[in-house]
């Protein structure tokens, strides 16, 4: 089963960069949890934007993603910070460095 990765920008609400900063922390520690993730990362950029990447063993655990009890609360800080709703786009990774296929 190929593994599958996303990838996507998030823009938080004007004066919130650094409490997103912290939610985005915690939702990483968070996904240490649930069985499948390979990869979980947050980048910040310039302003409000900030960039995701996951990469995930397989369907399954990206359908998965969420579930656990840490990541719900989390999330449940997540969605008020955000400025519009994220641009997420789902992938299958074709080549790398870094992590094996």
């Amino acid at each position: 089963m190929p593994k599958v990765s996303m990838m996507g920008t998030i823009t938080c609400q004007d004066g919130k960069g650094d409490e997103m900063e912290t939610v985005l922390k915690e939702m990483v520690e968070a996904a240490r949890e649930e069985p499948g993730v390979e990869i979980y990362s947050y980048h910040r950029g310039e302003g409000n934007s900030f960039s995701f990447f996951a990469l995930m063993a397989d369907q399954e655990a990206m359908q998965n993603h969420g579930q656990t009890e840490a990541m719900q609360m989390a999330m449940a800080a997540f969605g008020p910070l955000m400025a519009e709703p994220p641009n997420m786009a789902p992938a299958t990774p074709i080549a790398a460095i870094g992590f094996d296929l």
